[in-house]
């Protein structure tokens, strides 16, 4: 069984414009051939459905003004089908974070994604810090709290002119775990996508509130040191992700499987990176879904 944690839904607008930025493509090895195609569900369980995955996390990001807009779209997709997970998001302008929180606990959102130089603020900002201590304190009086994805590009600046304190490096999302042990972070692709990878070891050493995902690590990190991550990281903190509509399944689940068995990793343990600990952070019954996905 496989759950993809690193699902992208974006419109064909968005990968237009990011499909003509060729040095960037290039760089991170996007296969942006088709990728036009890929933008709706129905595209994406279609391909993801033979290639044996058997649900997918979506994340979704918004700027201030259209958070509330953005996360109803999204529950409104993943309510449509079974094969469906979706992440909430917040942003630090906004002043009602505490009430965005309730809705997505009653809609059982168990994720938040943040992708800071998109949508315009800096990790050791006060509202940041706000917004994370109120991440805290909710899950520390729930039974059930909120896991964050943070996304990683480290050359964000140079890439969509944004400004360089909106970027979320290795070293400031190791910062931001340490100081928030009541939160469990998921840094996307590996810790930092074209990031120098002594800085993604120096920034992100291993914790227990850390996860790594492995989408497009698997095309921009040098084989060896990846390998090494999976080694240091070991298998319970690493999260299959795919970076779909950018990467398909078929030769990504063989690539980041032979890492994964170049790294020593049991078939048990792979089973952990494929499905088991994105569905224990999402709150997935494994049983349940496998009775499903056989009948």
């Amino acid at each position: 069984m496989i759950i993809d944690s690193h699902v992208h839904m974006f419109s064909q607008r968005i990968i237009a414009n990011v499909s003509k930025k060729s040095e960037m493509t290039a760089r991170l090895r996007l296969q942006t051939d088709g990728a036009q195609s890929r933008c709706s569900a129905e595209a994406l369980e279609q391909e993801a459905r033979p290639a044996g995955i058997s649900a997918c996390l979506l994340l979704p990001t918004a700027d201030a003004a259209n958070v509330q807009k953005v996360n109803t779209a999204f529950l409104r997709m993943a309510a449509e089908t079974d094969f469906l997970y979706t992440s909430g998001t917040l942003h630090p302008a906004r002043k009602d974070n505490d009430k965005e929180l309730l809705r997505l606990e009653a809609a059982s959102v168990r994720a938040l994604k943040f992708c800071s130089f998109s949508q315009g603020f800096a990790l050791e900002a006060p509202g940041t810090l706000c917004l994370f201590d109120l991440i805290q304190d909710f899950n520390r009086k729930k039974k059930n709290g909120f896991f964050v994805v943070m996304d990683t590009l480290y050359h964000a600046h140079r890439h969509f002119g944004t400004l360089p304190q909106y970027n979320t490096s290795p070293a400031l999302l190791g910062k931001l775990a340490r100081s928030y042990p009541g939160i469990k972070f998921v840094a996307a692709h590996m810790g930092g996508l074209d990031a120098p990878f002594d800085e993604i070891l120096r920034g992100l050493p291993p914790a227990k509130n850390l996860f790594l995902d492995t989408s497009n690590a698997g095309h921009t990190l040098q084989e060896k040191e990846f390998l090494h991550l999976l080694e240091l990281h070991g298998p319970e903190h690493i999260l299959f992700g795919s970076d779909w509509p950018w990467f398909g399944y078929e030769k990504e689940i063989k690539h980041i499987d032979k890492l994964l068995g170049k790294a020593g990793y049991t078939e048990k343990e792979k089973s952990r990176v494929f499905s088991g600990n994105i569905a224990r952070l999402l709150g997935i019954e494994m049983a349940a879904m496998e009775r499903e996905r056989q009948s």
